[in-house]
């Protein structure tokens, strides 16, 4: 039974430390990114970097505050979370997509893909709701 114990303390000593370190990175990059807000007030950035630099953060925010959520209890689960945020995000863009109505008459790269990325979901997806 000894042994039992040792092993539930080491555990939760292990999750204490990944807790803590992940504390501590999250407080660090918070200070790293105040500093680049700074220096992105100068306007000397490649518009391609910050898109890809916006789309890293917005993606980050959004899990953080699904995380919080389920700190604060949500009963779903963070995967069910996080995959609802997910399933929000692709149905904004195919929406998006679907009105543009340029989108035939164009040939636009990765339009293949796209279409096989979608009939592939569409076979995943459940008949009903």
């Amino acid at each position: 039974m000894e042994v039992g114990k040792m092993n539930a303390q080491a555990v939760e000593e292990a999750n204490q430390a990944f807790q803590n370190q992940v504390s501590s990175q999250i407080a660090r990059i918070t200070t790293e990114l105040k500093r680049m807000e700074d220096l992105l007030r100068f306007g000397m950035v490649d518009r391609r970097v910050l898109t890809e630099f916006r789309y890293a953060i917005n993606r980050i925010r959004t899990t953080g505050w699904q995380v919080e959520r389920w700190l604060d209890q949500d009963e779903r689960g963070l995967h069910v979370l996080l995959t609802e945020d997910r399933v929000r995000v692709v149905t904004r863009v195919a929406t998006e997509l679907a009105n543009q109505h340029d989108l035939s008459d164009k040939n636009y790269s990765g339009i293949r893909a796209l279409k096989q990325a979608v009939e592939k979901l569409h076979l995943a997806l459940p008949e009903s709701e």
